[in-house]
Order: structure tokens, then sequence, then C-alpha cells
């Protein structure tokens, strides 16, 4: 089994962009202590079904060639989506009244950047490394949060009932977890240092035994990878539903997505279609209980898109 490693030290590295340079430093770290998880896993079976058809999006937005490669969502205000992508260090705006990006904002160097949260008047930029960004609109700070590329954090969201930013991890769980488990991290406020014991932890088994026709026995598969069903289940974002506080986890592998209570218990697991997600990478909530999801461009598409999904009557 694997062991999550923090750092000992926080690195801050306060800049002006576009044109800093921003680099991380190679930094002591030490063995995470084995930690009991009393309650904290999704071990038992899903009991509901969730509130969305995914099949039927409300609205589809078609990204621009840019934004091929989309990994991160979040929304700025009742029109404004901002997203991330795989290769630069921008901010792209994209207007949801007018079907364009309005603006592009750089805020660091060009890296594999996966997924950002709004906080306040801030940006939070995740890169899959595990390094934390702020950007304040003109400077930029950088901080360690102790998950490396072995865990491979994909997700990142700001929980406003803990005003704590949550990071998901599609790799290794950390924490002497077995690899059939999935762990999504909590930031500790101000530091951001990752916590020692998961927030959530998402049981892979059971996330397959909650859905009918599939095979119990997790499979890994590379991140485009269709077969297998649920049984690759591996994050590549998160988000806190804002009126039930419950938490939805996407994957990109095997294009799924899960729902929790807010003591980590599997509600809901469901597929989702490949013809509409060939690439799930982002979710965001608007304040009503609406939800975005972003995929990256496919083979037959060519584009990304992103879907707009309203809760059922």
């Amino acid at each position: 089994m694997k062991t999550l490693f923090l750092p000992l030290l926080l690195l801050t590295n306060w800049c002006s962009t576009p044109t800093t340079h921003l680099a991380s430093a190679s930094i002591p770290v030490v063995p995470v202590r084995t930690v009991s998880l009393p309650g904290a896993g999704a071990e038992s079976r899903a009991s509901s079904a969730m509130a969305y058809d995914f099949t039927r999006p409300a609205a589809s937005y078609a990204m621009p060639a840019e934004l091929m490669e989309l990994s991160g969502i979040a929304l700025h205000g009742a029109n404004q989506i901002t997203g991330v992508e795989d290769e630069t260090g921008n901010l792209y705006e994209y207007n949801l009244t007018a079907k364009r990006v309005d603006r592009v904002v750089p805020f660091g160097k060009d890296g594999d950047y996966e997924d950002l949260a709004r906080v306040g008047n801030d940006w939070f930029i995740l890169r899959s490394d595990g390094t934390l960004f702020r950007y304040d609109g003109t400077n930029t700070q950088e901080y360690e949060t102790g998950l490396t590329f072995a865990n491979e954090p994909e997700g990142l969201t700001y929980d406003t009932a803990s005003q704590t930013l949550l990071v998901a991890c599609k790799g290794e769980p950390g924490a002497d977890l077995p690899d059939t488990k999935r762990a999504v991290y909590r930031l500790q406020a101000g530091t951001y240092k990752a916590e020692t014991t998961p927030a959530y932890i998402l049981d892979v088994e059971s996330i397959v035994a909650s859905v009918p026709g599939q095979d119990s026995a997790p499979k890994k598969s590379g991140k485009k990878g269709k077969k297998g069903g649920m049984k690759g289940f591996a994050p590549s974002a998160v988000a806190v539903h804002p009126l039930t506080h419950h938490v939805f986890v996407l994957s990109a592998r095997q294009n799924g997505i899960v729902e929790l209570d807010k003591t980590g218990q599997l509600l809901a697991a469901q597929p989702l279609p490949t013809d509409l997600f060939p690439q799930p990478e982002g979710l965001a909530f608007t304040p009503n209980g609406e939800l975005y999801i972003a995929t990256e461009a496919g083979k037959k598409s060519g584009q990304a898109t992103i879907h707009l999904f309203r809760p059922r009557q």
C-alpha cells in the first residue's frame, strides 16, 4: 500500500503576472502517520437516484479550439463560466449569453492545470503535481499541498459549509488505504496543506455494486478508456451541491458520476453517456442547484463542450 507524503514547509512565491515565471521547489517530506477512518467512506450501496437526467441537457455550449483540453470549470457570476485547460497558465472567461470567450487572463507559466475554484475575489488553480496557485487578479502565490503526482490530484472545489477547499484524487488514495479506494482531501484553511485523513473516501467496489450489470472487480484503464464500466472509477472533478451539501464526484475514466451525502455515504452512482461526455472533466453548480458538466473534445465532436442540467421536476 502507498503512503501519502506531506511537505514540512509551505512554499509561497508572490509574483506579478503574466510575465513572472512560477516554479516549484524541492522540499523535504515526511510520511503521513497511519490513521483510522471510521465513518468516512462511501461503503454502503447507493440508496437513491440522482435528481438529474444526464441524457437530456437543458443547454449545451461548444468551446473554441483553444479549450479542446478543457480540464476544469467554475462559475463566476450569473452568466460566466471560467475554465482552465491542460497546457497553458490562463483563465478563460466564457460568456454563457454570448457563447464566446470574452477574456483570457494569464496567471502563471504553462503547465498541466486540472481544475479551479473561486473563493471571494481570488482564484485557486490546481496543478497535476498537487501544487496550488492563488491568483488575486494581480499576483500569484504558490502553495505545496502535500499531494503529489502519485495521488493524481484532479478535482478542486470550494466547500462553503466548512469554508475550505476540497481536492479529489484520481490516483493513489494515501493514508494507507488500499488501491480500491479513492480519496477526496480537505485543504487546511490558510496553509492549504492536505489533511492527513481524507474528508471523503470512495469505495470503487461499492460504486460498481450499486450499478446494475457491473462486475464488482475494480479494473484499471487509460484515462479515456471506456471498457469495464464503473470498475475504473477515478475522480476527475468534485463539486458540493449548494442546497443539500451533497458531494458530487465525476470520473473521466469510464464516464461516471457519484453522489455522497454530507457524511460521505454513497447515495447514487450513474454511468454517463459517452456521446455527450467523451471525457468529462469539470463540474460546477449554480446557487439554485443547476449543474454544469464540462467534457474535453472527443474524436467525433472535435470540440470541448459544457452541458447544463436542471433538476427533475
